[in-house]
């Protein structure tokens, strides 16, 4: 094989033509770790590339990066691995950490083929067979091919029925699609696994909301409930299915039980403080809004709640400072809150603090 002999600083480093591809796969496959590409590829045509950049990386910087072999193709990864003579399956202990960027790059650049030519590899080799088949089947799903993304999800189920991103993807497909029936399946299977996935629980509420099954939405935020009972948002969401449900009873008894509580989450205190508005009690917002403010001062977002106690109090000027400070650079917060501002704010109030 042809090589050249660099020399820096009074050592010595063959090149061969396959150390670009050896760094590939010690930097996709094995995210950097040549002990355990030594281990799998000891006495094949690529130990010598490895050695080559193990000593290259003790001297220079940035030699298992992208920058040295990159681009490489799928039909130059397949020569590459016929030059050198070594199969996919010899990557026993590989991460593939960087494998999986490279093709979740090319589904992002909406080259799904080039992906799946890659994912095939790792299919052919049996290489962490259930990731691999709900990798597939995501990227199917994102191409528009979405049976065929849904069937090689289910395989990976088939493969490890405790892949809990597979029914998380599964219930979201089925969700988008109308089939609410398919997704609670889904998303229920989902918590069985991880009954701690919080955002899980208000879309399997939502499924059988949509399906008509307010039983079961209310007993699935019920669940929450009782899995984190200082969630308001998850009480707030219940208080709207027992209404839809003609529970009125259950629903006044849970905003009063919100009513007298104070947040504990940051993402608790909008909920909590529409509540709070509802029933005229500004200045309790304020207090709570400063209290988060104080304690975590990247949570400022929360001060534009105060406009409505400030207003309510005749303190324009403080309101109209607050809005001042958003709607220059960070206008999006002031536009996320003009629904509660046209609901808890009368046209003159409104006007009076300057908004129109």
């Amino acid at each position: 094989m042809n090589y050249i002999m660099l020399t820096w600083e009074g050592q010595s480093y063959e090149i061969d033509l396959l150390l670009p591809f050896a760094i590939a796969v010690l930097d996709l496959v094995y995210d950097g770790d040549y002990p355990a590409m030594k281990g799998d590829l000891s006495g094949t045509k690529l130990e010598k590339g490895l050695d080559t950049a193990r000593k290259l990386s003790e001297q220079f910087e940035s030699v298992v990066s992208p920058i040295v072999y990159s681009p490489i193709e799928f039909p130059e990864f397949v020569e590459y691995l016929k030059e050198a003579e070594v199969s996919f399956s010899q990557f026993r202990h590989g991460s593939f950490c960087g494998y999986r960027d490279k093709v979740m790059s090319l589904a992002d650049k909406e080259r799904y083929d080039d992906a799946q030519s890659f994912l095939d590899l790792m299919i052919d080799a049996e290489v962490d067979s259930a990731a691999t088949m709900e990798l597939k089947g995501t990227i199917y799903i994102e191409a528009g091919e979405v049976n065929k993304g849904i069937e090689w999800i289910r395989r990976a189920i088939e493969q490890n029925p405790v892949l809990v991103s597979a029914y998380s993807t599964l219930g979201q497909t089925f969700y988008n699609l109308g089939k609410y029936a398919e997704a609670a399946f889904y998303w229920e299977e989902e918590l069985k696994i991880s009954p701690d996935h919080s955002v899980t629980y208000f879309m399997l509420a939502d499924a059988y909301d949509h399906s008509g099954d307010l039983a079961n939405a209310v007993r699935v935020m019920k669940n929450m409930i009782d899995q984190d009972p200082k969630n308001l948002l998850a009480k707030c969401r219940l208080i709207q299915l027992l209404e839809k449900s003609g529970d009125t009873e259950g629903a006044n008894r849970l905003e009063k039980e919100i009513l007298e509580s104070e947040p504990a989450y940051a993402n608790d205190v909008e909920v909590w403080s529409r509540i709070q508005f509802k029933h005229g009690r500004f200045s309790k917002v304020k207090r709570c809004v400063e209290h988060f403010v104080k304690e975590s001062p990247q949570l400022r977002h929360l001060k534009l709640l105060s406009v409505v106690p400030y207003v309510k109090e005749k303190e324009f000027s403080k309101a109209t400072e607050i809005l001042n400070e958003f709607s220059n650079e960070e206008l999006w917060y002031f536009y996320g809150k003009e629904e509660l501002f046209k609901e808890f704010l009368t046209e003159s109030e409104r006007k009076a603090c300057g908004i129109v």
